[in-house]
């Protein structure tokens, strides 16, 4: 069977492909993880800049627009507010897919309705089926492009949703008009790995009995000041935990620090490191014991599977995302949103000498349910019964 992977979107800062499979490694690892049971599989990505080659049995086709549907979709984003690429027509990506003739279309991006809707007229009238992969955003408001996602998703044969929550928007607004075909599915995943605990701290200079970790933009939707009063209470009990901060965006760094200022006990337990290069990460991951993160909405919650998958606990809220990661809560401890107390107390009910044992079932459970191979078993079984129904 041959399985076309495709993403018609880019952002035009990228024009270095491995730099593109560090943001968005899904596109990567996952392909390959397919082509791995046995599968023919090809990759047809937009991108500013063509590339063309092989890699983990998967051909990868990175395809530019044409000039001028780049200068379009600038100016059509300028008129209606919005990022150009996703307006940008990937007319010879999708001339690619149809050449390919693929036994089936698996497509990132439930908001790319222009392209969908291209790719559907361009294919031929006896059309693969297609699988729609989730990775954010909502039903469009705008009432032309509502009806541009309608017709696409009545000719989408499956729905791939982090949970049946994220895609409740969209079967409310009439989109997916039978809920029978979303199937529940992490739609990101990492191939971090679990490491020794004494070297990683040896190289980050991470101490402390616990060690906890935050990952994340120090925004409202992520709430550290929630995390923070939660480690407070952890420290009241456990005075030799430490907890380290890494952060893209710092828009609430003034107010973290302004509540450190008044509490210099607390100010010597936390440490504001910014941000790493990815190449460091891994290691930054595999120097903590827990992953402290307090969001109120996550699409999926990338720093979370990084965590998990190298062995460190998740403390997180229970968001349908982070209620799924963590099998209910079985594989970490879930907290209310807002709730520090709740947050601390899941903490504090985790004996210290329990730690490496939650530690080695987190990362198995990682490996079993949401590493790459393991998304690609879920896949396998999901494209076969798109198959048996299309006869």
């Amino acid at each position: 069977m041959k399985i076309c992977f495709t993403l018609p979107y880019y952002n035009p800062a990228y024009t270095d492909p491995a730099r593109f499979f560090v943001l968005a490694p899904v596109m990567r690892y996952l392909p390959q993880a397919v082509a791995a049971l046995g599968y023919q599989v090809d990759a047809v990505l937009a991108f500013p800049t063509p590339h063309d080659f092989v890699e983990g049995g998967v051909h990868y086709h990175f395809v530019p627009s044409h000039p001028l549907a780049r200068t379009l979709a600038q100016r059509a984003g300028r008129w209606l507010h919005r990022d150009p690429s996703t307006l940008e027509p990937a007319c010879r990506a999708l001339s690619i897919i149809r050449d390919l003739q693929p036994d089936l279309v698996h497509f990132h991006g439930t908001n790319l309705y222009l392209n969908h809707c291209l790719m559907l007229a361009v294919l031929p009238r006896r059309r693969p089926p297609i699988v729609l992969h989730y990775h954010g955003g909502s039903p469009s408001p705008n009432t032309l492009a509502r009806r541009l996602q309608r017709f696409n998703f009545r000719r989408t044969n499956r729905f791939l949703f982090t949970t049946h929550a994220h895609a409740r928007p969209f079967i409310d607004a009439g989109l997916i008009d039978e809920p029978g075909r979303v199937v529940p599915f992490m739609q990101i995943s990492t191939v971090f790995q679990r490491r020794g605990r004494d070297k990683s701290r040896r190289e980050t200079g991470m101490t402390g009995n616990p060690v906890c970790l935050w990952v994340g933009r120090l925004d409202a939707n992520k709430d550290p000041m929630t995390a923070l009063r939660g480690f407070e209470q952890i420290l009241a009990a456990r005075p030799e935990a430490h907890w380290y901060l890494y952060y893209l965006t710092d828009a609430l760094l003034p107010r973290l620090r302004q509540y450190l200022e008044a509490r210099p006990l607390l100010k010597e337990h936390v440490h504001f490191r910014g941000r790493a290069p990815f190449e460091q990460m891994e290691t930054i991951f595999n120097s903590a014991d827990l992953f402290l993160q307090a969001s109120r909405r996550e699409v999926a919650g990338r720093a979370g599977l990084e965590a998990m998958a190298c062995g460190v606990i998740p403390v997180v809220t229970g968001i349908p995302s982070f209620y799924a990661m963590t099998d209910g809560g079985r594989y970490g401890v879930l907290f209310r949103p807002g709730d520090a107390e709740a947050l601390a107390r899941g903490v504090l009910s985790i004996p210290l000498d329990e730690v490496p044992e939650r530690s080695r079932q987190v990362h198995a459970w990682f490996e079993q349910a949401f590493s790459f191979p393991a998304l690609a078993k879920q896949l396998d079984a999901v494209y076969r019964e798109v198959f048996d129904e299309s006869g």
